[in-house]
């Protein structure tokens, strides 16, 4: 018996905004993309008995998941807690625009861990985060995040680094403790996605400048977590990372379509990359494919193999991987941010 992590997308590609930065839309358009159908629930969750996982952990996404309804995530948390006897854990990524009293207080009764896009003030967040008619979406994502606080649902905030909002990270970081807001995630975006990208000296200078942010209210006793340096310091630690992205392998999760089709990460559901069905014999084994993903996240350079960084930077996410999956894109960058940073972050993992 082992876990099973799944991300479901219960509502496939529908979005009700139009983010420019979006690396879906592309994945999504010549797809059928509706909402998962009670027959797929039920297989899905077939599946998961015949394959007895030690715990099970179902994270939820899209496209925009919330557009499933109240009534699909009502069913499928029962039919989970009906069907399996193992510790289950519940997430879910959303924009926040449907959430409503009925969605969060079903958040806190079921202990969802609840993830809300939200790249900074309205200024940042408007770069990017309209709605299909063009118009903000600042209010709803604000109004979302107070019903969040008002049930006691645990939840962090997820915001897209590109060029530009790198360049505003001190005043996004500013305004998200203003917020309260202390729990962060910072995503770097997909390379070249509708005009938007991050360029690597961006990207060094918000690796920096987001370290002094937090190492500053650290040292006044203000914590506030980021993900990523929370990540590094575990990894100073001798614990694992437990964003997949640093882990320097692939093949963590299963991404189950809303028609029930499986992939081997959210970056990478093409059809060059489909992994099978559901509705197969016995989904969730290992197959050639799958095997082949992963080995190809275990390449690495000899440039990496020698690099006194390796340990914390582990070849980094494999969609920002070049040369055969060798190379990180942001290579020079890491290195950069690690001789600026890794000292201060050692000694804190010193005094832990």
């Amino acid at each position: 018996m082992k876990p099973l992590t799944l991300l479901v997308k219960p509502a496939a590609g529908l979005c009700n905004i139009s983010c420019r930065y979006c690396f879906y839309k592309e994945a999504c358009k010549t797809r059928e993309n509706r909402i998962m159908t009670d027959n797929a629930v039920d297989r899905l969750i077939l599946k998961i008995k015949q394959y007895q996982p030690s715990a099970l952990t179902v994270m939820f996404q899209g496209g925009e998941p919330t557009l499933a309804g109240h009534e699909f995530f009502e069913s499928f948390v029962l039919k989970i807690k009906s069907n399996l006897n193992c510790q289950t854990s519940f997430a879910l990524q959303t924009n926040g625009v449907l959430l409503d009293d009925r969605f969060a207080r079903f958040f806190w009764e079921n202990g969802f861990l609840v993830g809300i896009s939200l790249d900074g003030n309205r200024q940042t967040n408007d770069r990017y985060r309209l709605d299909k008619e063009g118009k903000s979406t600042f209010e709803k994502t604000l109004n979302a995040i107070s019903l969040l606080k008002k049930y006691k649902v645990e939840f962090n905030i997820l915001s897209v680094i590109d060029d530009e909002n790198a360049k505003d990270i001190e005043s996004s970081y500013a305004f998200l403790k203003r917020q309260g807001l202390r729990f962060l995630q910072f995503i770097p975006c997909v390379e070249g996605e509708n005009g938007v990208s991050l360029s690597l000296r961006a990207y060094e200078s918000f690796l920096k400048k987001s370290f002094d942010l937090w190492y500053d209210d650290y040292v006044k006793g203000d914590y506030v977590s980021i993900r990523h340096i929370d990540n590094y310091l575990g990894i100073l630690l001798g614990n694992p990372p437990e964003n997949c992205a640093m882990c320097g392998v692939c093949g963590s999760y299963f991404v189950v379509e809303a028609n029930g089709d499986l992939y081997p990460c959210d970056f990478y559901c093409t059809e060059e990359h489909k992994l099978g069905s559901i509705f197969d014999e016995n989904p969730f084994e290992i197959n050639v494919k799958q095997k082949a993903f992963t080995d190809e996240s275990l390449l690495i350079h000899e440039h990496c193999s020698g690099c006194k960084y390796y340990m914390l930077c582990r070849g980094g996410c494999k969609r920002d991987r070049t040369n055969g999956f060798t190379e990180n894109r942001f290579c020079e960058a890491y290195k950069s941010f690690f001789d600026y940073a890794a000292q201060r972050m050692l000694m804190i993992a010193r005094s832990l």
